[in-house]
């Protein structure tokens, strides 16, 4: 009887400290799974703040990160515009003038992408979608793709941000085109 009761009560004690290292696991699992999140959320505040500082920021709808992909949408018109900014004292005919001047649609999407990857060094990937005039602009590039098409690794891309990339992508026009044309679309 003796052999009996020591063997349940060294079951007991067994259970016991099993369930108690689960219950610091999951506490484990909780706390891991919290930081996680804290840290995503940061990298998510911080890529909406340097998307509000694209071309056209203002015009931003959206803004979300997947793993290491960003997405950032404009919004379609100027009613979305409005709501977004509802004390802008901004008409719709400046909103169109703005992205009808001087190729802005294409030189927000290519600078943008680019630019994102170069600020937050967590982004491995850059899909824009710019809605104007009946159309759908989008552009998607990675790094890996980007220096394949420069011929620069992206530490010297960023290092020499004009000479290796705005000056020849953003700001003239025939490199721009030939960057549209192999990462950005027109529907």
């Amino acid at each position: 009887m003796k052999a009996i009761s020591l063997y349940l009560y060294s079951i007991i004690i067994f259970v016991y400290f099993l369930g108690c290292s689960n219950t610091n696991s999951s506490e484990k699992i909780d706390q891991e799974t919290s930081h996680i999140s804290l840290q995503n959320e940061k990298k998510l505040e911080e890529l909406k703040l340097e998307a509000s500082r694209l071309r056209g920021g203002g015009s931003i709808k959206s803004v979300s990160l997947d793993s290491t992909t960003a997405r950032i949408n404009y919004v379609a018109n100027f009613d979305e515009y409005k709501q977004l900014n509802p004390q802008s004292s901004l008409s719709e005919q400046d909103l169109k003038a703005y992205w009808e001047s001087g190729n802005a649609v294409k030189k927000a999407l290519v600078d943008g992408s680019v630019r994102i990857m170069k600020k937050l060094q967590y982004v491995n990937q850059v899909n824009i979608i710019l809605p104007f005039q009946n159309h759908t602009y989008s552009i998607s590039i990675s790094k890996e793709a980007l220096e394949k098409f420069t011929a620069h690794d992206f530490e010297t891309l960023i290092a020499d941000w004009e000479k290796n990339f705005s000056d020849p992508y953003v700001y003239d026009r025939n490199g721009r085109e030939k960057f549209f044309s192999k990462f950005g679309t027109i529907r």
